[in-house]
């Protein structure tokens, strides 16, 4: 009997870990990360998933101990990992291809309820996807889950195939197929998770990576996109991404900036040619006229409206861009153009006739943008996907931020800027910030562009940051008759009494001209019954309030 029990374990335990292996040499492959790793599957990834799950299912069932009734097997651990990996539908499907392959080819008197119970378990497994993928600790739940499905289906098999006679008998097996089912799911679904850490490690270093070359290039672009910048930004990114050979920036036209691991004239000079001749013909992915460069990857600069040039890396041996390669050059093209519109914005408020226009446009918080870069360089380690919603909130906000204040935009976009401050502003200062927003459904209006945001950044920065518990901002607008109410209030600090009268005082010497600016530009536009209204109680908090009359076009 012992000589059963431990043949039995051995043989399952082998081919368990047989199945492990080949799993995890796939899990490092790019077409297994770009097939499970999505976070809402297509079609495609939906049947390369069940044909995969599927294949190890069926190809195990061919590894089992052979019984003159029943098969001895643990096809169940493909089902069930399928399911709790990828919801009931995947788990379904692949219950049905493992269980039909069952039911018609493998002839045993347990055949039939083996295959029922299959379908069973991929459904259970994919139903409960999201309250295992909710857990901290996924493993012991996984585990526990596979455990208990395991001893169902020896109780199953057991009851509805009275009165047959098993050889060998189920009990003599029960303990083994439960174990070697548990312990197997737990292994996969730990490989999975693994699989998914090192997929945010990556993603997090070419966050973090790209968030350094960024930072090095603001002050270059700050002198305009031209060959000097193009040159130091190259010599940037090979000198912090060690694995490029080449990277280069060009315009639509010509080759702006080079940089490369090999310096020797001729092999200089022929990667010039190839570079010239990818560009003349918008990058073709044909390397066969190449001489140098055995794989590249261009991806489009933007200033915000048009592509303005590219961001080119390569390689010279390697045949291919890796996928932390290509996440990690996509970063940096997106920072670069938000950077390049960002200064080429910059510079176009510098034109402005009016300066009052023009101050607001430029100011632009060096703290707060310090504050964003240190906050989003943090989550880069911890929280890559958050990092990346981070990138985009300041991207939104400095584009909004240099809009052109002279035009009028919906209070939607208006709100879309204030949400890409306050996320930004949430990130760093967690539980102690909140905002509610009171917005009449019917109030459906215009405001001139950067009117909100001064107010709402006023709110954080004096009213809530120097309160140690932080406090809530609430944005109210209503519908009324006959104008517009739009409010602004914070549970702050307030402010002192002797100072309130002086707030929106256009003196000479004033440092801040936000409050100041908001005030003129809604007495010129709306009249002198229109202007900013402030209250405030020291201690108690503060609200900032305008009106907006209604129009014909509103």
């Amino acid at each position: 009997m012992l000589t059963f029990l431990y043949q039995t374990m051995s043989h399952l335990w082998f081919g368990l870990a047989v199945f492990l292996i080949i799993f995890f040499i796939c899990s490092r492959t790019a077409f297994f990360h770009a097939t499970l790793f999505q976070q809402h599957y297509s079609w495609k990834n939906r049947l390369h998933i069940i044909a995969f799950f599927s294949l190890l299912g069926i190809l195990n069932t061919y590894w089992s101990l052979w019984g003159e009734s029943w098969l001895i097997n643990t096809s169940s651990i493909f089902i069930i990992v399928a399911g709790l990996v990828s919801g009931p539908l995947i788990g379904f499907a692949v219950a049905l291809l493992i269980a039909g392959h069952y039911v018609l080819l493998i002839h045993t008197k347990a055949a039939l309820v083996s295959g029922c119970f299959f379908l069973l378990e991929g459904l259970l497994s994919g139903f409960l996807s999201g309250w295992l993928k909710g857990k901290k600790e996924m493993l012991p739940h996984a585990i526990g889950i596979s455990f208990i499905f395991a001893a169902s289906h020896i109780i199953l098999l057991a009851l509805f195939c009275y009165p047959y006679k098993f050889t060998p008998a189920i009990e003599d097996c029960a303990l083994q197929v439960m174990i070697t089912t548990a312990l197997g799911t737990g292994c996969f679904i730990g490989l999975i998770k693994d699989s998914y850490k090192q997929k945010d490690i990556l993603e997090g270093l070419a966050a973090k990576i790209a968030l350094n070359i960024t930072n090095s290039s603001i002050s270059v672009l700050q002198n305009g996109f031209d060959q000097k910048a193009a040159q130091k930004i190259t010599e940037s990114i090979l000198h912090n991404v060690k694995s490029f050979d080449v990277v280069c920036i060009t315009s639509n036209s010509q080759l702006l900036g080079c940089t490369a691991c090999e310096q020797e004239q001729p092999f200089l000079t022929y990667l010039q040619e190839d570079i010239e001749a990818l560009l003349a013909e918008k990058f073709c992915p044909d390397n066969e006229k190449l001489t140098v460069l055995t794989s590249y990857l261009a991806l489009p600069v933007t200033n915000g409206t048009a592509t303005i040039g590219y961001l080119f890396v390569g390689h010279i041996v390697a045949e291919a861009m890796s996928a932390f390669e290509t996440r990690l050059a996509e970063g940096i093209a997106a920072m670069l153009s938000t950077h390049i519109e960002i200064n080429q914005i910059k510079e176009r408020t510098k034109l402005l006739a009016d300066a009052e226009i023009k101050a607001l446009q430029a100011q632009i918080n060096p703290h707060f943008l310090f504050n964003a870069l240190n906050t989003i360089s943090y989550y880069c380690g911890v929280q890559p996907q958050t990092a990346k919603k981070l990138i985009n909130y300041l991207a939104d906000y400095y584009r909004q931020n240099l809009a052109d204040p002279n035009t009028l935009i919906s209070l939607r976009q208006e709100l879309q800027h204030i949400n890409a401050y306050i996320n930004i502003e949430m990130a760093r200062f967690g539980d102690r910030l909140k905002i509610n927003y009171d917005i009449d459904d019917t109030a459906f209006f215009k405001v001139p562009a950067l009117i909100l945001q001064p107010i709402i950044e006023n709110s954080v920065k004096h009213g809530l940051h120097p309160k140690l518990d932080g406090g809530t901002i609430t944005i109210t607008v209503k519908n009324c008759s006959d104008y517009f109410f739009i409010a602004v209030h914070d549970d702050g600090i307030g402010i002192p009494a002797a100072k309130l009268d002086s707030l929106l005082q256009d003196a000479p010497d004033r440092k801040s001209i936000g409050l100041v600016n908001i005030n003129k530009r809604l007495l010129a536009i709306y009249g002198p019954d229109n202007g900013l209204r402030i209250t405030s109680t020291y201690g108690t908090g503060t609200t900032v309030s305008f009106t907006i009359p209604k129009q014909e076009e509103d």
